[in-house]
């Protein structure tokens, strides 16, 4: 037959005759949502209205940002203070993290710090009502905060207060005023730690510094018993001018040396061995070993004597006297620093700058009602296409069979079943 088939449904093999069917269009097909316009339309909108109802019914969250400004080089001892500007400088341009910041985020990620803030009669009290156990509690306390580093030297603390399924607006407003207040919890339990953390480095420096004055007094009195006895024996009171000028140059050059040396010793404490600043410290170390051969070997300039080339009696004299003021510059910088260094361990005050506090938020951070609407929309839109498109197929069976044929063998592959389906020729 022309246009026309047999085809199978069963093992019993009953032809049915089938239409031949023809090719769809596109005007075919806005003919159909022309048809049922109005039930796209209706589900669209009960699409979008039940997404947007179903915000109300979600947890609200409310959040609240905020911003602080670490204290630059803060853990850094006063020692090292008069090579902060350059070595910051030299940091900002290799791009290098700040140490202070990544130390406050290593902080406020903590267990410990999770735990302390869990404690709090407040916050214990908000988060009891999901669950009474500590272990939920500071859960949840972890799961509010979260922090950022940013390269402008900037250190955000955002913190994010959930409420229950179907919240109050006694709730809601418990979780307003809850943001602002956890984050200054937060804060201030950095800014404590950061106080003890400074105080505990400035009094580790204080004994440091305290050794090395003490042990440079000693070695300063027998420096100058030594060149004493030396001029006793020898009859000889002092230097001509012109090695007494490189007696004294040597000598600083000998305790800016030494000031170095402890300076590394200190930093090599805090930082990584191939920090920019270590770095610089030894090459500067470098620099001051080269130019004091040159006071013993000569090559400093023509109006300099080289140690090498003066009697053996003067140059004992000059070597004395460079050893006595070399450690009375010594100690009189260590001195300087000792008791710096004493102020700064009983020193205890805000170490961190906030920039801009949290706030109680007037709005929820989330749900978003207006993402939710376009989500229900585009839901409620393709739900009724998808109505349309079964619609159609059940009022196509009869003019096109072959259609449910072939939905049936479908459903029984589904089903394991493999059904006898064989075309007949015309």
């Amino acid at each position: 037959m022309n246009g026309e088939s047999h085809v199978n449904i069963d093992s019993r093999e009953t032809p049915l005759i089938i239409p031949k069917k023809e090719e769809p269009h596109l005007l075919d097909f806005l003919t159909l949502l022309a048809k049922y316009r109005f039930a796209i339309i209706l589900i669209t909108f009960l699409g979008g209205a039940g997404f947007v109802g179903y915000t109300y019914l979600m947890p609200q969250t409310f959040s609240g940002m905020t911003t602080l400004i670490p204290p630059e080089k803060q853990g850094q001892s006063s020692l090292l203070s008069f090579l902060s500007g350059a070595s910051g400088a030299l940091d900002m341009m290799k791009g290098a993290e700040n140490p202070a910041m990544d130390m406050f985020k290593n902080v406020l990620d903590s267990r410990q710090l999770a735990e302390q803030i869990s404690r709090d009669p407040r916050v214990r009290r908000y988060f009891s009502t999901w669950d009474t156990t500590a272990k939920f509690a500071l859960y949840a306390v972890s799961g509010t905060m979260t922090c950022e580093a940013m390269r402008n030297g900037i250190f955000n603390l955002n913190i994010d207060i959930q409420t229950h399924w179907n919240p109050s607006q006694a709730e809601k407003d418990s979780a307003k005023a809850l943001v602002p207040y956890l984050a200054a919890l937060y804060v201030n339990h950095l800014d404590r730690y950061n106080r003890e953390r400074l105080m505990t480095t400035a009094r580790n420096t204080r004994i440091f510094v305290q050794g090395e004055y003490e042990s440079r007094m000693a070695q300063l009195d027998t420096a100058y018993a030594n060149l004493q006895a030396f001029q006793e024996q020898h009859k000889t009171i002092s230097l001509t001018d012109q090695l007494s000028s490189s007696v004294i140059g040597a000598a600083t050059l000998g305790s800016q040396e030494q000031q170095i040396e402890m300076q590394i010793g200190v930093e090599e404490r805090e930082l990584s061995p191939n920090s920019s600043r270590l770095q610089m410290l030894r090459a500067q170390l470098e620099e001051i070993k080269r130019e004091l051969k040159k006071y013993d070997e000569g090559g400093v300039n023509d109006y300099v004597m080289a140690f090498k080339d003066i009697p053996t009696l003067t140059r004992q004299l000059a070597g004395l006297t460079r050893e006595v003021k070399l450690l009375e510059t010594l100690s009189g910088f260590l001195r300087q620093q000792l008791e710096q260094e004493r102020i700064n361990e009983q020193r205890d005050l805000p170490t961190l700058q906030v920039l801009d506090a949290a706030i109680a938020p007037d709005r929820r951070s989330a749900p978003s009602r207006g993402k939710m609407l376009l989500l229900g929309l585009f839901t409620g839109l393709f739900a009724s296409f998808l109505y349309i498109m079964v619609r159609n197929y059940y009022q196509q069976i009869p003019l096109h069979p072959e259609e449910h044929v072939r939905y049936l063998n479908f459903v029984a592959m589904l089903k394991g079943k493999r059904s006898s389906r064989k075309s007949v020729s015309p």
